[in-house]
């Protein structure tokens, strides 16, 4: 008798765990479910996202197939017109490293560009680099037309450094 009361309990404890496993495994499966639905949903943004990207890299592609860069040696005037304003608003207060580097971006933008030498000229003299100034003033002389104004100020700012003043 012993052994029959020994082996109900384990019966009893089975059939209790498996009433009360059975809700929770309906539970269980609605939420998988509910998960399985949200993964579905992040999968379609997912996938949506990708043709994103790949439209816009398809525009960037035509853009940049459009886009045709100025030829070497070329100017873009504009770019240099902006670096000198700003190069120059530097200059007037003070800045003269922050102005110095607008005008090499000014010679950059436009090489042998007598504007940008001469206002390069005027920054190194203006930091006391005499050697660097006398060769950008000698290369506006060089570039600018004679008789602009240009030209007339590279021309006083070489004789002033090779005189010594």
């Amino acid at each position: 008798m012993t052994r029959a009361r020994d082996c109900k309990p384990p019966r009893f404890a089975a059939a209790i765990a498996i009433l009360l496993a059975c809700p929770m495994l309906g539970c269980a499966g609605s939420e998988v479910a509910e998960m399985k639905r949200q993964i579905d949903q992040q999968k379609a943004q997912i996938e949506a996202q990708r043709r994103e990207i790949d439209q816009m890299r398809a525009q960037q592609q035509q853009q940049a197939a459009s886009y045709r860069l100025p030829p070497p040696g070329s100017c873009d005037d504009a770019v240099m017109r902006r670096a000198l304003a700003h190069g120059d608003d530097q200059y007037a207060g003070g800045q003269y490293a922050i102005a110095l580097g607008y005008y090499q971006d000014a010679e950059k933008a436009c090489p042998g560009r007598p504007q940008p030498e001469l206002s390069l000229a005027r920054v190194y003299e203006a930091m006391g680099n005499r050697a660097e100034a006398r060769r950008h003033y000698q290369r506006a002389l060089d570039a600018a037309p004679a008789g602009t104004s240009v030209a007339d100020q590279a021309r006083r700012g070489v004789n002033r450094l090779n005189s010594g003043l």
